[in-house]
């Protein structure tokens, strides 16, 4: 039986048109409002609806793209409290450093999308990779210096 799915199952995204067994259309799919049959109708809106979204993640990846760009090469200042060999009394954290891109480029980055291994606990430079999207990268460096006190 074709059907056309209304959400991302095992056995199908969200929109796609797919061939599934009777039982598990009848006694699964339509059941739990997650596929519909596939009539010509349902397939139009489904088509129409796809190039929709492929149109948004097209102007999205445009966006990110941008960002990208604009972060690529930033150099981000972070002054910290340091011991004698120069290792910091706290942490620079991948939390510190979207707080600061944030503030800086004026969207919010999420710390998810920061790469670091592990916190930063000495002075020091360091380059940390950004992640907006699966193949987007921008690489910046991240200097902490000795606050004076």
């Amino acid at each position: 039986m074709k059907v056309v799915f209304l959400a991302d199952v095992a056995k199908g995204k969200r929109g796609e048109i797919r061939e599934v067994a009777d039982g598990y259309a009848r006694n699964f799919l339509f059941p739990k409002g997650l596929a519909m049959p596939a009539t010509p109708a349902a397939i139009k809106a489904a088509k129409v609806q796809s190039e929709g979204r492929a149109e948004r993640e097209a102007r999205q990846r445009e966006e990110l793209g941008r960002i990208i760009q604009e972060l690529d090469g930033k150099e981000l200042y972070f002054k910290a409290k340091a011991g004698a060999k120069g290792r910091l009394h706290g942490a620079i954290t991948s939390a510190n450093i979207a707080e600061e891109l944030s503030r800086l480029v004026g969207i919010e980055v999420d710390k998810k999308r920061i790469e670091l291994d592990a916190p930063l606990h000495s002075l020091g430079s360091y380059e940390v990779v950004v992640s907006l999207a699966k193949d987007l990268e921008a690489r910046i460096k991240v200097v902490i210096e000795e606050e004076k006190s």
